[in-house]
């Protein structure tokens, strides 16, 4: 499988993961249960993905790494997106939890 058709796959899988969390209703234990099993799939996923991207980089050299990173910010923004504000601290957020 080449790296386009993993990123699309694994994209897509994120969006699922973000469906899921987006569908649990409710502040019960249950809902909680689901919201925290939802968190840990999207963060699990985003470390596989990002440990693939860094393994696709490795040995290009800077112009083919630049080029890489623009095609994954264009290609696949949803991932871009997501790999970005996980590395945001969460105390640098002034956003009330749900």
């Amino acid at each position: 499988m080449d790296w386009k058709d993993r990123m699309k796959s694994d994209e897509a899988e994120l969006k699922t993961i973000i469906d899921r969390l987006g569908g649990v209703r409710g502040d019960g234990m249950r809902a909680q249960t689901e919201r925290d099993f939802a968190m840990r799939s999207l963060s699990r996923k985003l470390t596989e993905m990002r440990a693939f991207v860094d393994d696709c980089m490795n040995g290009r050299n800077a112009y083919q790494q630049s080029l890489m990173e623009y095609r994954l910010r264009v290609q696949y923004p949803f991932y871009s997106h997501l790999n970005d504000l996980s590395r945001i601290s969460g105390d640098a957020l002034d956003w009330p939890r749900a």
